[in-house]
């Protein structure tokens, strides 16, 4: 009989433990940002195998509009910063702690601290492009680290339900 009353209890707790690894963040032009747990390097394949294990799109470095493309690809979502700026982690920056961290991308946030974004093209090795609060350092390559956060997002204005696909304002 114990046997049976612990692997219930133990069932039970998995997913408050499951849901505890995705924390959210903000939402900047209908995208609702969270950070996700990720297992392993933090390469671009694995930020990108994390997010849509989670049911959510990736942003890239930069945001994909006007002429912020140079570390942005078509199968990243595409938003609006709301001012300018040409990186992911200084936008969030601005809306989570109202600094756009001139000279930290995003360091200087605490929310944003072991966040790693994809960032194609950015480095031989796959590495994706992190930050650390604690050390104030950007700019740290992916492959170097493990075990960290991965920034992915969610239309907010569709969330996609029964495994649906997030797209730029709708699922697929």
């Amino acid at each position: 009989m114990r046997q049976f009353v612990l692997l219930v209890m133990t069932v039970m707790a998995w997913p408050t433990q499951s849901q505890a690894q995705q924390e959210y963040l903000t939402t900047v032009d209908g995208w609702a940002f969270y950070k996700v747990r990720a297992s392993g390097a933090m390469t671009n394949t694995n930020v990108k195998a994390t997010c849509e294990a989670a049911g959510m799109g990736y942003p890239c470095l930069s945001p994909g509009t006007g002429s912020c493309t140079d570390r942005w690809s078509s199968d990243c979502i595409r938003y609006d910063p709301g001012f300018y700026t040409c990186y992911t982690h200084k936008s969030l920056s601005n809306k989570l702690c109202g600094h756009d961290d001139a000279y930290g991308y995003g360091s200087r946030c605490r929310p944003l601290d072991d966040t790693f974004v994809y960032a194609p093209g950015w480095q031989s090795d796959d590495s994706a492009y992190g930050v650390d609060y604690d050390t104030h350092s950007y700019g740290l390559n992916g492959a170097n680290k493990n075990n960290k956060y991965a920034l992915c997002a969610v239309d907010s204005y569709a969330p996609c339900l029964n495994g649906g696909t997030p797209g730029n304002h709708g699922c697929y």
